[in-house]
């Protein structure tokens, strides 16, 4: 459930570039060289570590000089472009959308941290520096505004359909983000849900000792199975029931179809990446197609998944809430209905999509970590000896033990440093800010690149290795790590609404495959990120599993 501030689940920018036409990856060993002659300018970077957001000052305190001695926007660095194509070639000589977050890395080495460039029709301040990240937070008003994929809001446009809270904006949204708060962000909300999460991990490793018994000890689409696990463990807790994902209870065909219908959302939004997602439509091109028939399903089943629940709860009565028992162990929900003033209908529409968001972003930040554990034994070694230390070896993996298992927290958090589930945020602000020195005009787009500051070596020493102890809080005095410049799930009241659920989910899978088995990679070689939306494997990843008893 991690947010695309990308949070109500942390939106990556490709699926807003639709700069790009050819998605052909072109080996270019003077590409640096390259890009330098199409500059305009340059300006080194400079980190800063701050421990807590700072609150914007009013624009009534500010003092009159501030923006005195700044430069003009159009004077921030950017990269030359040619006429009519800009720099849509430079993007297709690193790959085209698929590495679009290599080609805003390579900008930033080569013009700083804060350049401006218009890809496509969008134009955009980049911003790869954890200062000003915290500046930006610190700016972004009462109502917090991202940006949303194109080709979504042409779909709920055409289709004249109303969206949940990712799609809100204002008043409306503060007030159902602090009635959607009241429920996820209860302690408790988890404590309740913990039981039948490992329920669902129980059938998941169970399929996995059979299936891979079979193959020879693998494991073949790690996807797969990592998304049936997530949308599992997501509909137990929203809806109140196993939806047949992982194992034959309740088994419907429609659970299959909604997964691939998911899947296939995203899909062909990245692929719309590469041409304007208003043509497509217009067009009817087959990937528009398939994106609007995927989302009109996708849309539907969960609409009867939630409004089947929504009946259930309220059978005692036309229009009647759950009782206070009812909602103890009920779903999310019943508690929702329980405590905000949120109507059936707007409940519908915003749980459909906290459910579309939230399985594909846990789904892909697992899967990462768990590719990083098996080119890593001796990591998985030292979640054996955590995990063991704190429950004994032939004992149940509970919630308690979570606080005595740091190693399994920091393996995440490390994994999302190297793999940000979401490579860029989003922020348009409603007044001026000043950015290293140059004026940001009230209403531009700025995106700031979590892949370049997570591979930062002023902020992460040795940015490339997978090092979990450098956040454990005994090495915090010897490894320099800098919070602002990793920030998987958003920050502020925009942030991910379901970090602390996606956290415990991913701590106790790691935790109880590593207890049952040792992990190893079937895939070959080093598996590079494809944009699809979100970081995603180019290649399937496959695992060796090799049981420990």
């Amino acid at each position: 459930m991690l947010s695309r501030s990308a949070t109500g689940f942390c939106r990556s920018v490709i699926g807003q570039l639709g700069v790009v036409r050819s998605s052909a990856t072109v080996t270019l060993p003077g590409v640096d060289h390259e890009l330098e002659q199409q500059s305009s300018s340059g300006c080194p970077f400079h980190a800063l570590w701050a421990t807590k957001k700072r609150s914007a000052p009013c624009p009534a305190q500010r003092p009159a000089t501030e923006f005195e001695s700044e430069r003009s926007f159009e004077e921030m660095p950017s990269p030359r472009a040619l006429p009519v194509l800009g720099t849509s070639l430079a993007v297709m000589k690193f790959g085209g959308a698929p590495r679009i977050h290599e080609y805003c890395d390579s900008r930033h080495k080569q013009l700083g941290p804060v350049y401006r460039e218009n890809l496509g029709a969008v134009q955009a301040v980049f911003v790869a520096d954890s200062a000003l990240i915290q500046k930006v937070y610190a700016h972004e008003g009462k109502y917090p505004q991202h940006m949303v994929p194109e080709a979504w809001t042409i779909y709920n446009q055409k289709n004249d359909i109303k969206r949940g809270l990712f799609f809100m904006d204002g008043k409306e949204w503060q007030d159902r983000r602090r009635a959607l708060n009241n429920v996820f962000l209860r302690p408790k909300t988890v404590s309740d849900h913990v039981p039948v999460f490992n329920e669902v991990i129980s059938d998941l490793l169970a399929n996995w000792r059979h299936t891979s018994s079979l193959n020879n000890g693998c494991l073949d689409d790690l996807e797969r199975h990592l998304y049936n696990w997530s949308i599992e463990s997501l509909g137990a807790m929203i809806f109140g029931r196993r939806l047949g994902c992982v194992s034959t209870t309740n088994d419907s065909a429609d659970i299959h179809e909604f997964v691939h219908c998911v899947q296939q959302i995203f899909s062909e939004s990245a692929k719309m990446a590469m041409v304007s997602p208003k043509l497509a439509s217009a067009l009817r091109l087959p990937m528009w197609r398939r994106f609007e028939k995927a989302a009109g399903r996708a849309l539907d089943l969960g609409r009867e998944y939630v409004e089947e629940n929504v009946n259930q709860l309220c059978s005692r009565g036309k229009g009647a809430a759950p009782t206070p028992e009812e909602t103890k162990s009920a779903s999310l929900i019943a508690q929702l209905l329980q405590h905000s003033n949120i109507d059936r209908e707007e409940l519908v529409r915003i749980v459909i999509d906290l459910f579309l968001a939230a399985a594909d972003t846990t789904s892909h930040a697992t899967q990462w970590a768990f590719y990083l554990l098996s080119r890593h034994p001796e990591s998985q070694q030292k979640i054996l000896n955590e995990v063991n230390e704190a429950v004994g070896a032939n004992q149940h993996i509970t919630e308690d033990c979570l606080p005595n298992m740091p190693y399994v927290k920091a393996v995440i958090k490390e994994a999302l440093r190297l793999y940000p589930v979401a490579p860029f945020l989003t922020r348009i602000l409603d007044q001026e800010i000043s950015l290293n020195g140059y004026r940001v005009p009230a209403g531009k787009l700025i995106l700031m690149s979590l892949y370049t500051t997570g591979r930062d070596p002023k902020s992460f020493p040795e940015p490339n290795s997978f090092k979990p102890e450098r956040w454990l809080r005994e090495n915090r005095s010897e490894s320099k790590v800098d919070s602002w410049a990793c920030l998987p799930f958003g920050l502020g009241s925009r942030s991910c609404i379901g970090r602390r659920i996606a956290e415990v989910q991913m701590q106790f899978l790691l935790a109880r495959t590593v207890k049952q088995f040792d992990i190893g990679l079937a895939t070959e070689g080093e598996v590079p990120i494809k944009m699809r939306l979100i970081t995603t494997p180019e290649n399937p990843i496959s695992l060796k599993l090799t049981p420990r008893d």
